[in-house]
């Protein structure tokens, strides 16, 4: 009983912390950073455009589903466009065997992916074996950047996640591997 108790106060408290963060303040409103998407773990991501001709605030990030939504959902269903997968698991293939075509990265991207770079992600990802399957589970929005998040299982285990936006002229802008969630 006095578990419960001390359990509810926790809970009441854990939500009044937000609603008085909401409350109307005195003074000119803050602008919200733009988010900036971590390098940590055994993840690597790559973001050429990491400083925006843009200063406007953006959007906080949207995550769409990759099944269909629930009737009813705030969430509506991603449907994963058959070109958009296509490009995404080319750019996977070609990294998965070490020859990439550089003119279809940024600048700054062809900076970052060094060839010793290259070199080892074809290994690690080579050694994982043939692709079983290759699927969208996540379309995220930033701004002007629109990130799709493709599972990728293959004949050994780990699964693994790959991350790829392109810009505006179509070259891939930015590009991760790691582990699947």
């Amino acid at each position: 009983m006095i578990v419960r108790r001390l359990l509810a106060g926790v809970l009441l408290a854990g939500l009044a912390v937000p609603t008085l963060a909401a409350a109307p303040h005195a003074g000119p409103p803050r602008s919200a950073p733009v988010l900036a998407l971590p390098t940590s773990g055994n993840r690597v991501f790559a973001r050429a455009d990491a400083a925006y001709a843009d200063a406007s605030p953006s959007p906080a990030p949207s995550a769409s589903p990759a099944a269909s939504s629930a009737p009813g959902s705030p969430f509506p269903a991603s449907t994963p466009s058959a070109e958009v997968a296509a490009k995404a698991r080319a750019v996977f293939d070609a990294n998965r065997a070490g020859a990439i075509d550089r003119t279809q990265y940024t600048d700054a991207m062809n900076t970052i992916i060094t060839a010793a770079a290259l070199a080892q992600t074809a290994a690690q990802l080579s050694a994982l074996g043939e692709v079983k399957r290759f699927t969208q589970v996540r379309k995220v929005t930033q701004g002007a950047l629109t990130l799709y998040v493709f599972r990728v299982e293959l004949a050994k285990p780990p699964a693994i996640e790959q991350a790829i936006a392109w810009d505006a002229d179509g070259r891939v802008q930015s590009l991760s591997f790691g582990p699947a969630r």
